[in-house]
């Protein structure tokens, strides 16, 4: 088994309403941070998971039907918080990231996929048929903002097909073994966006990157769920509800695994002031 280094870094943020991720919480503002992970791989490299937002964000959404987006999301990325810019402060230069894994289609999972020329992209088959086709209020309804795509996208990417998962993880069902060395696997988390995939991260404490299975970690910790106005904006409520309670059991059953709500603060934080 391979063990790979991990870090987890944020690109921006966008506001939110705690009692929309925490039904019957009190109503604040809080931040979602577009949180991506940069894993370091012995044999493959530097690789992504996910890209956070891009001040690109911006121009794709200065008109309408996108400019909803926009303003219904308010989002807050300075071109000095970029992925790539932080990477470029910790020596790593754009063309270093040799793959990029994406979890959904989601802007604020996308907007920085331009920056990495060199960069493989790796998604669910599922998550990307979806939307490769969606254009104007189809595609504003997913949450896809079709021009954050880079111009060579199919060209680059390897799509994922759990038809060939090889490896079976307790609570998580069917994963790929990306690697084949168990250094990363893939697992289903659908319902929040249709195809959302998750990694089981082989680190030296193991890691769960679990995308917007879950926003904060009382979500999976106390199966606490979002107010239901949220459905609006979900694939399948039923679906993530499934995938909520395969992260709540897979924590029960590791309580040592760090896991990973990409929209966590709390998180963010703690492993900010660990290192």
């Amino acid at each position: 088994m391979t063990k790979v280094k991990f870090n987890l870094l944020s690109a921006g943020y966008c506001e939110a309403n705690r009692s929309h991720a925490l039904r019957k919480s009190s109503s604040k503002t809080i931040k979602f941070y577009a949180t991506y992970a940069h894993i370091e791989h012995p044999v493959f490299g530097h690789i992504l998971f996910d890209s956070g937002y891009a001040s690109r964000f911006y121009e794709a959404t200065k008109n309408y039907p996108f400019k909803i987006y926009a303003k219904i999301t308010k989002v807050f990325i300075d071109e000095k918080d970029e992925a790539k810019n932080i990477l470029k402060k910790k020596g790593i230069h754009p063309s270093d990231i040799k793959f990029i894994i994406i979890s959904h289609f989601h802007a604020d999972h996308i907007a920085g996929l331009r920056d990495f020329p060199n960069a493989e992209f790796i998604c669910s088959n599922v998550a990307y048929q979806d939307v490769k086709n969606r254009k104007g209020i189809s595609a504003l309804k997913r949450g896809f903002v079709p021009s954050l795509m880079p111009d060579d996208f199919e060209s680059r990417t390897k799509f994922l097909s759990f038809d060939d998962a090889t490896k079976e993880v307790d609570y998580l069902g069917k994963t790929i073994d990306l690697f084949k060395d168990e250094s990363i696997l893939i697992c289903q988390l659908e319902g929040h966006a249709k195809g959302q995939i998750g990694a089981l991260l082989n680190t030296d404490k193991k890691t769960f990157l679990i995308s917007d299975a879950a926003w904060l970690k009382q979500n999976y910790i106390d199966l606490h769920l979002p107010n239901p106005i949220v459905r609006l904006f979900f694939d399948s409520w039923s679906n993530f509800k499934t995938s909520l309670y395969k992260v709540h059991n897979y924590h029960k059953a590791h309580p040592e695994t760090q896991i990973i709500p990409c929209h966590c603060e709390e998180t963010l934080k703690e492993l900010t002031y660990s290192k």
